[in-house]
């Protein structure tokens, strides 16, 4: 079949939609009413000649064939975007999308300035529209290698194919426990791995055979998908729980937080930046690479 202007609107819109799980969410992100949404979706089907997706009240879902459309219509327009950013580059105007991807609770980390490498970035003239996604480090490693994020930040503990990894800032984590806790005033000489192994932890999925190396008896009663839940459980004093040292600062500050300092249990994460081999990154996603690493220098 022929990719007309009009088909690559339409799979945007079908990519949208999928992305955003159904056709009201994705309103906002395209700007358009659910009509036209499905007028969009409804002259693919009919180019297509197969059903995409399934709505109605038993909710939104894909299709077998729609889930293969949307991986073939990412990469055709992942491919469009780079051709646009590269001709635009040839103006001397950085333009297209960069869609940024970073861990949780790294946006006040001062050893981590994300937000002065985007103002460098952009202090160029640019028609560059910005994405910033906080996620898991496994969901950004699926974004890398699908496309829909073009650089990542975080521990990929990991190796992906067709990915190049760059160091750039190791972070320290510690074990605390919250102000009702019954480990909290216990003195410091008294806090043994021995004295842990009789209390709850709490466990991030992505680092639990780091967290509890050296803890191999531990009693894991919670798992948590990111930072801010395991500060909730932690605060709760019902559990114990590792989190990155500038993370919990202002709650230890506050006497909320207490790290219990026990010799083998901290550790340090190393930070990469993280983007695709192939194909080649588009002028704007090397920019901002080279930012970020100038940011952090």
């Amino acid at each position: 079949m022929r990719i007309s202007d009009y088909t690559i609107r339409n799979l945007r819109t079908f990519c949208a939609v999928v992305e955003h799980g159904g056709f009201g969410a994705a309103q906002a992100v395209i700007g358009a009413g659910a009509s036209v949404i499905s007028t969009h979706v409804r002259d693919l089907e009919h180019v297509l000649g197969f059903q995409l997706c399934r709505r109605g009240r038993g909710g939104f879902a894909v299709t077998r064939k729609g889930q293969e459309v949307y991986h073939e219509a990412r990469r055709l327009l992942a491919s469009v975007e780079s051709c646009e950013a590269n001709l635009d580059a040839l103006r001397r105007v950085l333009s297209g999308n960069l869609r940024v991807g970073i861990v949780d609770s790294e946006g006040d980390n001062p050893d981590l300035p994300v937000h002065a490498a985007i103002a460098r970035f952009l202090d160029r003239e640019h028609e560059v529209h910005i994405s910033l996604e906080v996620a898991a480090p496994e969901i950004l490693a699926k974004g890398l290698q699908t496309g829909d994020i073009h650089v990542a930040i975080g521990p990929f503990h990991d190796r992906q194919p067709n990915i190049s990894y760059q160091p750039v800032y190791s972070e320290r984590h510690a074990l605390y426990c919250g102000r009702d806790h019954p480990l909290f005033d216990l003195p410091a000489g008294e806090v043994t791995a021995e004295v842990l192994r009789g209390h709850v932890l709490s466990v991030r999925g992505y680092l639990r055979n780091t967290e509890f190396a050296n803890l191999p008896d531990a009693q894991i009663g919670a798992t948590v998908s990111n930072m801010e839940a395991q500060a909730i459980l932690i605060r709760s004093g019902r559990f114990l729980g590792f989190l990155p040292v500038h993370f919990a600062r202002t709650w230890v500050g506050r006497r909320e937080m207490r790290e219990l300092r026990v010799a083998g249990l901290g550790w340090d994460s190393q930070f990469w930046l993280a983007l695709r081999r192939q194909p080649e990154p588009s002028k704007v996603v090397q920019k901002f690479s080279k930012d970020m690493l100038a940011a952090l220098g």
